[in-house]
């Protein structure tokens, strides 16, 4: 049997890189913003658990627990990360070049104004 020779040629292709199709800085606003979106998401269903759990095992009227102190934390970080998210919402939207679509910006703005009217239902209800 002969042995085939291999060419002195690169065996391997030369990678050819896209530029990329965005800034780095809209790239990483973008990834800042929906980490901002879901980081409230999050606070506010477990907010939401929260004082669900402590209303339910505790149905006395005006106790102050651990749960229900935590709960309120998490709604003030969540007041604060989507009032961040909510503003940072047009802003990205406007400097991208490929804009996202208009359900998951109206579920972004839905979910940046949650915090505020669970802030407006306790402040109504105290």
């Amino acid at each position: 049997m002969s042995k085939k020779r291999r060419s002195s040629k690169k065996l391997s292709r030369p990678e050819v890189h896209q530029p990329p199709s965005e800034p780095q800085a809209i790239e990483s606003l973008t990834v800042f913003w929906s980490l901002c979106i879901f980081a409230t998401l999050v606070m506010v269903i477990v907010f939401l658990i929260l004082r669900g759990s402590a209303a339910f095992l505790q149905p006395e009227e005006n106790t102050s627990n651990t749960w229900t102190g935590f709960a309120d934390l998490l709604l003030f970080s969540a007041i604060v990360s989507g009032s961040v998210g909510g503003i940072l919402t047009p802003i990205v939207q406007s400097q991208r070049k490929r804009r996202a679509p208009k359900s998951l910006q109206l579920a972004a703005i839905a979910i940046a104004i949650s915090p505020w009217i669970l802030l407006a239902l306790l402040v109504a209800r105290s």
